[in-house]
Order: C-alpha cells, then structure tokens, then sequence
C-alpha cells in the first residue's frame, strides 16, 4: 500500500459516488468510503471492489459528533491521504419566502459546514503526501443567482468560495483545491432538482439535456493525473 494512492470519498453510496470510487480504483487507488447508510447499489459495488476498500465510515452529515468520531477510525487505518473528494450532498428547492430559515440551516449544515469539518479533521493526512488533493462536488446552481434557489445554490456558493479561499491557504502544503460545478446530473439527485432551477440551467448545458455522470469522473481523473498536477483554485463547470 506504500506505493498505492489513497483517496478518502464522501456520498460513496450514491449514484455519482459509486462512479467516482470505480474510476479512482481502475486507476489502482485504495479508498475509504463515507457511506450514510447501506443500500443495495454500494453492497454490490463493495462485494466486487472490496480488496481496493480501506475502511467505510458510517455518518449523517446533520450528527457532528458522529462525524468527528468516524473520522478519528481513519487514521487508524492509514497515516496519509492524497486525496479528499467531498461529494455528498443534498438537493433543495423552494422560494424565499416559502421557505422556513431552519430548514435553509439544515441545508447549509450538509452542503457547506460538515465539508469544512471534514476537511478540518483529515487535513493532516493530507499534509503527509506530496501533491495532495481536495475536490469539491459544487453545482452550477452556486454559480447563477436563480429563483428558488436560495438553500440549495446558496451553500454551493459558499462551496465555491471556500474552494478558492483553502487553495490560497493550503498552497503552501502543496494541497491543491478545486471545484466541479456541473449542471443538472442524469441521475437520482438530477431529478430531485426544482423544475424551474432545472429547465434554467439546462438552457446552459451543450446539448440542452442532463449532463452524463461521466463527464464529472473524468473532471475528476483529469485533476488527479500529472496533466492536471496545475490546475488549483479553479471552479470547473460541466455542461
């Protein structure tokens, strides 16, 4: 395992999740997966997988306390990562003054707050490898102001200043920090998306339709090669 990239994954059970963790283990990463409960997708996925699987951490991203202890496992388990993917997440859509301030919080606490605290509590892991990683799963919704979006782009938003604010600060560790902002996904989460949210930003995409899960995997492929060892403090967009 010396030799071998490790790579710590967040949202392992979903849909984008189990693609990103099959790409990272065909270009021979070791993984420790973030999962908030089993579902049949992630048990086939670690049954066929399971020798490329480090650990899997069990967490709700509303239970802090929850996190920090599952977090303390992984340094059992290795003394190094080179890369933290955070791609869990929740999706949310509902107007202003429709929408109660708490329930505004909630969403901000998963999308935005527990990715901070993740990273807080693994960035010395990070600090024992050479050209570390953290990518952020954002959304376009962070980067257009639109109508019903007030949770949901809002703490993506917050994602993609955080992304620039940590690449500036964690430059001198070597630890590169970027964002994927795709548009609405072909997938489970895709469809959750508020209606109107969806058929704005889908006037942006090429081809004026749900974007493939493929393009953001290999987004992410092409940051973690040697090709893409420059790119820091970017916002990537996937249309």
């Amino acid at each position: 395992m010396k030799n071998q990239k490790i790579a710590f994954i967040t949202g392992c059970s979903g849909e984008l999740g189990i693609d990103i963790a099959k790409r990272l283990i065909s270009e021979k990463f070791k993984l420790i997966c973030h999962i908030r409960k089993k579902n049949q997708e992630f048990s086939k996925f670690f049954k066929k997988n399971k020798k490329s699987i480090i650990k899997i951490v069990h967490f709700n991203l509303l239970e802090t306390k929850k996190i920090e202890s599952e977090l303390k496992k992984i340094y059992s388990k290795t003394d190094r990562l080179d890369v933290i993917i955070l791609n869990a997440g929740v999706p949310h859509g509902g107007l202003f003054e429709l929408t109660k301030v708490d329930e505004i919080k909630k969403i901000f606490e998963v999308n935005y707050f527990s990715q901070i605290l993740i990273v807080q509590k693994l960035l010395r892991l990070l600090k024992k490898t050479k050209n570390s990683s953290i990518i952020n799963i954002s959304s376009l919704s962070g980067l257009i102001p639109l109508r019903g979006n007030i949770a949901y782009g809002g703490s993506k938003a917050s994602i993609n200043f955080f992304t620039k604010i940590l690449a500036k600060e964690l430059k001198i560790y070597g630890i590169k920090v970027n964002a994927i902002a795709p548009t609405i996904l072909n997938n489970k989460m895709g469809k959750k998306t508020d209606i109107n949210t969806a058929k704005f930003l889908l006037k942006s995409s090429s081809k004026n339709r749900r974007v493939n899960m493929k393009f953001v995997v290999n987004k992410i492929s092409y940051l973690l090669s040697k090709k893409g060892n420059s790119i820091n403090a970017k916002i990537i967009k996937v249309l």
